[in-house]
């Protein structure tokens, strides 16, 4: 990361706050890892449990009925463990959520768009939270957002999403929509499908899109980064290593995780499009961005990484002044990509 930063490719981000409001901060997330990694082992146990295929089917498929309403979540999002603590209560208790909706209906081809990828360990749809971080970025560089589109693991392995991502994104293209103003992006294992979807567009000829802002990007399934075994421990992060190869493992179904075309930390980058990469230095994913912009550099791919000293996951998802901090800055560097494009 030091070389990186002696080259102005890595920033670290953050303005500097009181000891005892960042002691604070920091105790809170990582109690929330904590809650998180025992919530996830608790849902991977009753998983395996099931011993019938349908009915574990079934079981997922109501998780993924309540994520994409707002009613559940796989990680603690807006107001943090408070309100991944309400999924516990009785649905009397729980707070009210509302759900955000992307504008739908025709689009102006002229008008640039954010072509986005939500996480959830390639099973689950994207949250409501998800969709409005994709608007609120979408906003700041007066782009409309779109939700990759894209079938579900277990049911649908590698490569049918990565495939589904790419026909929508052409399908874009074949509206009229030019790709260098689409902005495409992607958070943790939407940020894995997303670098992906490059992989296979290159592998196809197309058009690639003026660039890709990435959030706490996974990008090595095989998991060899130091950062798993030290923060996949520690309540740095709210995954283990095993959570993680489980997700994997169900996505992967017969392909190596070792497969450049779906372990994009295995891939060369020639070709791709500028990079922005988000992340926090104690995220479990942390080595794969370091590892991401390596490869980008190597390749001649302009890339920058800006990183935060936050012992969260994708920190995007909350509401908090860094969320709003990486926010704009994302929106800011998609700007710019737009702007050069126009100027070609």
């Amino acid at each position: 990361m030091r070389a990186l930063e002696a080259r102005e490719i890595a920033f670290r981000v953050g303005r500097a706050t009181g000891p005892a409001l960042k002691a604070a901060d920091t105790l809170m997330a990582r109690g929330e890892n904590l809650i998180t990694k025992w919530w996830l082992a608790r849902l991977i146990r009753r998983a395996v449990a099931i011993e019938n295929d349908a009915a574990a089917l079934a079981w997922l498929e109501r998780l993924r009925t309540a994520t994409a309403d707002g009613a559940w979540s796989i990680l603690p999002e807006g107001d943090g463990i408070l309100y991944m603590a309400s999924h516990m209560w009785p649905a009397r208790l729980r707070p009210a959520t509302s759900a955000a909706a992307l504008v739908q209906g025709a689009r102006d081809p002229a008008q640039p768009l954010f072509f986005y990828v939500a996480g959830g360990g390639f099973m689950l749809p994207p949250t409501p939270r998800q969709k409005a971080i994709a608007d609120d970025i979408a906003a700041g560089f007066d782009a409309v957002a779109v939700m990759g589109e894209h079938r579900l693991a277990p049911e649908n392995p590698f490569p049918l999403p990565v495939e589904d991502l790419c026909d929508h994104y052409l399908s874009l293209v074949g509206e009229g929509h030019a790709p260098s103003r689409i902005v495409v992006g992607g958070d943790s294992a939407g940020a894995t499908l997303l670098l992906s979807m490059l992989v296979e567009l290159r592998g196809r000829g197309a058009p690639m899109p003026a660039g890709a802002l990435l959030f706490s990007p996974w990008t090595d399934l095989a998991m060899r980064g130091w950062s798993y075994v030290t923060k996949g421990v520690s309540s740095d992060s709210p995954f283990r290593m095993e959570t993680a190869a489980f997700a994997a493992r169900l996505y992967l179904g017969e392909t190596l995780p070792t497969d450049p075309a779906a372990s994009p930390a295995y891939a060369e980058l020639q070709g791709f499009p500028p990079i922005a990469v988000h992340c926090s230095r104690h995220d479990m994913h942390f080595d794969d961005a370091v590892r991401l912009a390596e490869q980008a550099d190597a390749a001649a791919v302009p890339v920058r990484v800006n990183y935060w000293d936050s012992p969260r996951h994708h920190l995007e998802r909350f509401r908090s002044r860094q969320a709003r901090q990486s926010i704009a800055l994302a929106a800011g560097i998609a700007k710019g990509w737009i702007d050069s494009g126009c100027k070609r």
